[in-house]
């Protein structure tokens, strides 16, 4: 695989695909292209690292434009259509990976709304109807990010808290304790080796809440089912 760079995250597509909760060999399939019916289809988008023959790496932008386009297939939208925005989203934002911009943060209902004018995808007729097509595709794969003037900054792993983040400047984008930068995966393995949370947090001088945010983060990717 091609070396890893500060500040864009590196994620295998196991990794990724655990935390976006979907299958790795989908994750692999929409990365580095498919063959459908006899017919080649090409990557969805350009990861932030070229593969090789040892596999697919990803980036933080990748991770995002994932999350969100697994929402959209969560919803039963066809590749073909999904395709279809992610090509009319990139001239119009101006960017390979459009869904993890600040523009599209800043604009995705209009984009959105744009993007899909004219598909004659069933989900989209209906959403266009309920004039909901961006807040109740999208928008929830937005919730959580912070962007900056590159696009997709961090993401803050459970809704509503800021104690669990992923964050491409800090260990390569694997989810940490926000205050502590202990990735969530050793906070169990810790919790595990000492006996109990309260063990742990006395050792490790951690806050007992902090540790079972970790410990209800890596159990609730642990349990996502595969799309």
């Amino acid at each position: 695989m091609e070396t890893t760079e500060f500040g864009i995250g590196a994620y295998t597509a196991l990794e990724a695909a655990r935390m976006v909760g979907m299958s790795p060999a989908t994750l692999r399939r929409w990365l580095l292209g498919y063959v459908h019916d006899g017919r080649s289809e090409e990557a969805l988008w350009r990861p932030q690292y070229a593969h090789d023959e040892d596999g697919v790496l990803l980036g933080f932008r990748d991770l995002i434009e994932a999350r969100i386009v697994n929402a959209l297939r969560e919803k039963r939208i066809g590749l073909p259509m999904i395709r279809k925005c992610i090509e009319r989203a990139r001239k119009i934002v101006g960017d390979e990976r459009p869904f993890s911009t600040q523009q599209f943060k800043t604009d995705g209902k209009t984009i959105f709304l744009e993007i899909t004018r004219n598909l004659d995808e069933p989900v989209f007729i209906d959403l266009r109807k309920s004039q909901g097509v961006f807040k109740r595709v999208v928008e929830p794969s937005l919730q959580d990010l912070d962007f900056g003037p590159t696009g997709a900054e961090r993401w803050w792993l459970l809704h509503g808290k800021k104690t669990i983040v992923a964050d491409p400047a800090r260990s390569f984008g694997q989810p940490i304790l926000t205050d502590y930068g202990i990735s969530t995966a050793r906070v169990v393995e810790i919790v595990e080796a000492e006996g109990s949370v309260d063990r742990a947090a006395k050792v490790y001088e951690i806050k007992p809440r902090v540790i079972r945010d970790a410990i209800a983060y890596e159990a609730s990717i642990g349990n996502r089912k595969a799309a």
